[in-house]
């Protein structure tokens, strides 16, 4: 009797014992999965990808100019390659017109210098002054004309830039007719973000272009941002345009620099578009070609999954404490995006609970 009585007490005995370790694994268990969080690693946006296509940066197109000359012949063959300040055209420029005006200035600079020697003898000369003020003016107009004779023979005949020759007509050419293309060697990309993308990107940015057809790849920079966007731009020409045929059937001389009131073009049910031009391409890109582009974004975009309630974060350690960090973000289209405060690679806790504090050590599972 005594015996069974023994075994009954040791057989209750383990059985408690099993409970108790059961219960305690299950203490344990729940613990650890309420100390188990799950982590998100800050990255940098995905690049956005454009499209658009390669033009010259410049085209100069020369006429042929009846005013400086006869035109005899061009002085390049067409696709040579020539430098600023090549010869491009020659004609049999009036060199006794360009003497005029160089006299013209000689003599209205000795009548002012007269003026002045007069002046020194007669300071109190009225006469003298009024005589020094008309002769200064003439001698601005004179010089004025030297220049833009000057001028207009260099723009006529003178590359303007670095590139190619473009041929377009070499005889039998009627005063105002194109003779010569040039063609600048230095290229760009025009292309266009929509209005959802436009903060994300700034002048100066670097870029990652490739031509479509062959995959050749390069970099590049993005030089300007339009202000308007592509349709409010088109409609804008139309109206320069209409205001200028306008005054063309006036007797009113002058320019017109209309003023635009509430300008119009957009399509309320379409999101804008803006035009990007991308420069400083580092390889050789032919006018016409499709390109792809690539923009490197900086910008950090976060979850909202693990902002707390003052949109702030808890980042995690390597040692897996945690620490409360203030940030600052802004919110564009429904996104969250980081000010400062973060960097690439750190991880943050997501989900974080009221009862979170610095330097707490939390069991992460991702």
């Amino acid at each position: 009797m005594k015996k069974k009585w023994i075994w009954s007490i040791g057989i209750i005995t383990i059985i408690l014992l099993i409970i108790v370790a059961f219960v305690l694994r299950q203490t344990n268990s729940n613990s650890e999965e309420k100390d188990s969080y799950n982590t998100y690693k800050v990255e940098t946006e995905h690049s956005l990808n454009l499209e658009g296509k390669a033009s010259p940066h410049l085209v100069k197109t020369y006429n042929n100019n009846s005013q400086i000359g006869t035109y005899i012949s061009t002085q390049v063959d067409d696709g040579q390659s020539v430098k600023q300040g090549d010869p491009l055209i020659n004609y049999d420029i009036n060199g006794n017109k360009r003497k005029q005006l160089a006299n013209k200035v000689d003599e209205a600079q000795t009548s002012v210098n007269e003026d002045y020697q007069k002046i020194n003898q007669s300071p109190s000369n009225n006469d003298l002054q009024k005589k020094l003020s008309q002769d200064q003016n003439t001698l601005n107009q004179a010089q004025q004309q030297l220049i833009q004779h000057d001028k207009q023979i260099n723009d006529s005949v003178y590359a303007a830039f670095n590139g190619k020759v473009n041929i377009k007509k070499n005889d039998d050419i009627s005063d105002g007719e194109t003779i010569i293309q040039l063609v600048s060697n230095e290229s760009e990309i025009k292309t266009a973000v929509s209005e959802f993308d436009l903060n994300k990107i700034k002048a100066g940015n670097k870029v990652d272009v490739k031509v479509a057809s062959t995959g050749q790849k390069g970099e590049g920079q993005i030089k300007k941002i339009s202000e308007l966007p592509k349709s409010y731009e088109s409609n804008l020409r139309e109206s320069s345009a209409s205001a200028t045929t306008s005054i063309s059937g006036d007797d009113n001389e002058g320019t017109s620099n209309p003023v635009e009131n509430d300008p119009s073009g957009e399509n309320d049910s379409e999101s804008s578009k803006y035009t990007v031009v991308i420069g400083d391409i580092d390889i050789p890109v032919r006018a016409g070609y499709s390109m792809e582009i690539k923009v490197p974004l900086d910008s950090i975009k976060l979850p909202k999954t693990v902002l707390t309630k003052d949109n702030n974060v808890f980042v995690v350690n390597h040692e897996g404490k945690i620490k409360k960090r203030n940030i600052k973000i802004d919110k564009i289209n429904g996104e969250i995006f980081v000010k400062d405060g973060l960097k690439k690679g750190e991880k943050l806790i997501k989900n974080p609970k009221k009862t979170m504090n610095n330097g707490d050590k939390v069991e992460v599972s991702s």
